[in-house]
């Protein structure tokens, strides 16, 4: 019988690349838990729509009556208050449904690993039940670039939402493994499978 798959836990800071390595892992067998994927799905929950536009007013609303997920960001990224009030309506089922698949994963037997893409790995302690964490390094004028042009945030939004997350040194010295994405797709991919051949294949 093959033995557990490892659990890989994604850390960096934000726009680091931390769900493209993810992809790359998925690519080489692993099974891919996308936690901001679970966020989104959860969102279109009537009680979950209920609870937000009860907490936070009328205007994160959108046209169809769903969650306006940009106003909602503007909102809750103003102070931690409004960050932790959110984070307790949404992280003790997100959490819940990871254990679900990481258990369904496990029960199936077919999969060597499984990565977890949680922005909030190390503080909704998730870190806790990996094998390995890896560390997406990469530099912040690039991280503010990407997210200006794929997210189209404002100067001083990174570091905005950063500040109120683990310092980035510190989830970095907490890491078991880190990888340089500071240069190629291709780059970074040689090292993904460096990882892989290392920690993951034949184990």
């Amino acid at each position: 019988m093959r033995n557990r798959p490892k659990i890989i836990g994604i850390t960096g800071g934000i726009a680091s690349g931390k769900s493209a390595i993810a992809r790359m892992l998925a690519s080489l067998g692993a099974a891919h838990i996308d936690a901001d994927e679970m966020c989104h799905t959860l969102l279109l929950r009537d009680e979950i729509k209920k609870n937000i536009i009860e907490t936070y007013g009328n205007t994160v609303k959108n046209g169809y009556g769903g969650i306006d997920r940009r106003q909602l960001a503007e909102i809750v990224f103003r102070d931690k208050a409004g960050l932790d009030t959110l984070c307790s309506i949404l992280h003790p089922i997100i959490i819940k449904q990871i254990y679900a698949k990481i258990d369904d994963i496990i029960h199936r037997g077919k999969k060597h690993a499984i990565v977890i893409d949680a922005a909030l790995l190390e503080e909704s302690g998730l870190s806790m039940v990996c094998d390995y964490v890896v560390f997406v390094n990469t530099g912040k004028d690039q991280r503010i670039k990407r997210s200006q042009i794929s997210r189209h945030w404002s100067k001083g939004e990174l570091e905005k939402r950063e500040s109120f997350q683990m310092d980035l040194q510190e989830k970095k010295n907490k890491a078991d493994y880190i990888i340089d994405n500071n240069f190629s797709v291709d780059n970074t991919f040689l090292q993904v499978k460096k990882f892989w051949q290392l920690y993951i294949e034949d184990k």
